[in-house]
Parts: C-alpha cells; sequence; structure tokens
C-alpha cells in the first residue's frame, strides 16, 4: 500500500508542482535573479529522495530491522530539517521578492534561514556518524539496541539544535552570501564550533569505514569494500570546502566569487545523495542481502520492541556476506558462538 501511494501520488503530484513552478516567472528584483530560481526545484526533488528514504527505512523496520531503521529515519530526518524549509522559503521568496521569512523581515528571514542550515549542517554530520557506527557493529559486534541508537539521536539533534542557536543569542550572527545565510565565518566561536563537529565526525566516518574495509570476510564482497569508503569520500566532499572558508573568513580576507555558493551547493547536496547511498546502496549491502542470509526459518520474527535482546548461537562458516548471519536485532557478527 505505502509503495501504490508514494509511486502512485505522491511522487506525480510532487513532479507537476515543480515543473509549475518553472513556468512561473521570478520577481524582478529577488535572490533568484542570479539564476537561483531553480534551487526550489532542487529542494523539491531533495524532499521526494528523502520520501523515498522513509519508505525503505520502512521496510527495514517491517522486516524487524529496527535500530537499522531508526538509524536510517535519523538522518532522513537531518537532511529533510535543511530541504524542506529552505524549499518553502526559497518558493515565499520567489512571490515576494525578498529574502522572506516570518514577518516579511529580511533580517528575520536570514536568521531563519542560517538557524535550520546550521541545525542540518550539525546534525547531519552526527548522523552520518551514528550509520557508520552501526555498519562498523554489523560487521565486528552486535547490532546495537534500537533505543541506543534512537537515544543517541535524540542526543545529536539537542546538541545541533543546542549550537545552531548560538548565533541568535550574541555569538555572532548569520550571514548572508551570494543568495543564502550560513555561519559567521569571521567569527571565531562559531568557526570553532563549526571545526569541534565537522573534523571528528570526517575522521570518525573514516576509521570507521577503513577498519569495516580491512575486515576479511569483506575481502569477498569488493562492491561492499569500495561503496563504504566512496559513501565517506561524498560525505568529505559536502562539507569540505567549509575548512577552507573558516580560513579566509578568519584571516579577514576577500571570498573568492562561488566559493560560499559551491560549499552551499556541496551541503545541499547531501540531501539528495544521503537518499541514494544509505536508503538505496546501503539498504542493499546491509538490509535486504542479510535478510537473503542463511538459516531464515529459524529467525522468522526475531524482533524485540521491548529492548530485551535476543541471542543466537549459531553462525554460518560458509556466509560470504560481511557479517554472520540475517538476525536483525542483537546477534553476534563475528566468528562462531560457543
Amino acid at each position: 500500500f505505502f509503495r501504490t501511494l508514494f509511486f502512485s501520488h505522491m511522487v506525480p503530484k510532487m513532479l507537476s508542482l515543480l515543473l509549475l513552478a518553472l513556468l512561473v516567472a521570478p520577481c524582478e528584483a529577488n535572490v533568484f535573479t542570479n539564476g537561483l530560481v531553480y534551487l526550489p526545484i532542487y529542494l523539491g526533488i531533495a524532499t521526494i529522495a528523502n520520501i523515498y528514504f522513509t519508505y525503505r527505512a520502512f521496510k527495514a523496520f517491517q522486516a524487524g530491522y529496527v535500530a537499522e531503521a531508526a538509524g536510517m529515519v535519523i538522518l532522513m530526518l537531518s537532511g529533510v530539517a535543511w530541504c524542506v524549509p529552505c524549499f518553502i522559503q526559497c518558493i515565499g521568496t520567489a512571490i515576494q521578492g525578498e529574502f522572506w521569512g516570518w514577518g516579511g523581515s529580511e533580517t528575520v528571514g536570514c536568521d531563519v534561514m542560517g538557524y535550520y542550515s546550521a541545525f542540518a549542517t550539525y546534525s547531519s554530520q552526527m548522523a552520518t556518524v551514528l550509520m557508520a557506527f552501526i555498519t562498523y557493529a554489523l560487521v565486528f559486534t552486535t547490532v546495537p539496541r534500537w533505543t541506543l541508537v534512537v537515544a543517541a539521536g535524540v542526543a545529536l539533534f539537542v546538541v545541533a539544535a543546542v549550537v545552531a542557536l548560538l548565533p541568535l543569542v550574541g555569538v555572532g550572527e548569520y550571514v548572508k552570501y551570494e543568495g543564502f545565510c550560513y555561519i559567521d565565518y569571521r567569527n571565531v566561536p562559531q568557526c570553532i564550533l563549526w571545526l569541534v563537529i565537522m573534523v571528528p565526525c570526517v575522521l570518525a566516518v573514516l576509521g570507521m569505514y577503513v577498519t569495516v574495509y580491512r575486515k576479511d570476510r569483506i575481502m569477498t564482497q569488493p562492491l561492499v569494500r569500495k561503496g563504504l569508503l566512496g559513501l565517506w569520500f561524498v560525505f568529505f566532499c559536502g562539507w569540505v570546502l567549509g575548512v577552507p572558508l573558516i580560513v579566509i573568513g578568519l584571516a579577514n580576507c576577500n571570498f573568492p566569487s562561488g566559493l560560499n555558493l559551491t560549499s552551499a551547493i556541496l551541503g545541499h547536496g547531501m540531501n539528495l545523495v544521503n537518499p541514494i547511498l544509505y536508503g538505496w546502496l546501503w539498504y542493499n549491502w546491509f538490509i535486504r542481502d542479510r535478510s537473503m542470509g542463511a538459516y531464515p526459518a529459524m529467525f522468522a520474527y526475531p524482533m524485540d520492541l521491548l529492548g530485551q535482546g535476543m541471542d543466537y548461537p549459531v553462525w554460518d562458516p560458509t556466509s560470504k556476506l560481511p557479517y554472520t548471519h540475517p538476525t536483525p536485532t542483537y546477534n553476534p557478527a563475528f566468528g562462531p558462538q560457543a
């Protein structure tokens, strides 16, 4: 039913709305006169991609992979936190002819965009670490309890919300760059906080995926091995331009033309890329293929929503999967069990 609703009703209607938006001429003087009129089209498509991501998470939940589904939903929400409000604000700006925000104030509109952009940045980076940890746990230890994954998700959203709030309470301000608002790259506390979150997240994802890459059982799955490193490389590319922007800003130099816009495009690109990478590739590798593994009859319904955990002392030594067997939760994924 959900698949029929998604592909037969929701997607065609949203695509029709986006195509009609192409026929609407932008106002004579607004932020879209520099070619950004197509940004809401992209954001609408990214929103559709995240709906698909939600569908895949729902399928994982149905199959009993609750912790994995929770991680996917957390990553999806971090993307939706950017693309949906930005889609609404971009449409409002195109219609109103100024930087649209609550009360029609351009300053308020900039603060609104800066807040949800920073919030989505921080939460997306930390949510990617959570997905990398779930992947690492699948290969080396046990799938974490779904309650712990949800708790980690709540915690990272709280941290992101608090850090993103600081420019609104006097720690610098949100600044407008080439048609959008983001953190002030000339403000030391904001830059330090951005780096304190971004750098450890990038290194943590790299460390966990490289460790999985070197796992002997992964050697039989070259696509998964290279794919995990590809996930990290895309993640790195999405946020790396923030580093030179901070260096240039703190040096009080002029930003090269287009650098801020390129950084924004790459960051926004994660809203569309993550649903593809984790909703399709990662799902196929660590959910679908796992469900097709050995001993399916023994684990017809192993989901434990009460958080008690279920251990199974079996191991398939002939499996070529990068984990031991297909049980969804709390199962040893490394070596034969006594």
